[in-house]
């Protein structure tokens, strides 16, 4: 498989393939796509901080104790 995402700078475009793809059947696809790192920045900032509002915990009901006082 070979997969190459060009920004292209006119309507033509020329393909140089491997030379294994020589006389063989071969499909080529064009299609628009999202920057995905941008889009998975943004998920994975949402996510991190569902997951910290979920578990997240009040240390200011947390008792204070000695190890002393284990062994009572």
């Amino acid at each position: 498989m070979y997969r190459q995402i060009i920004i292209p700078d006119s309507k033509s475009y020329l393909l140089n393939l491997p030379a294994n793809f020589i006389g063989r059947q071969v499909e080529i696809i064009a299609f628009p796509v999202e920057d995905k790192k941008k889009a998975d920045d943004k998920y994975s900032v949402e996510k991190a901080l569902k997951f910290f509002k979920k578990y997240a915990i009040d240390f200011g009901r947390v008792v204070k104790w000695k190890r002393e006082d284990l062994y009572e």
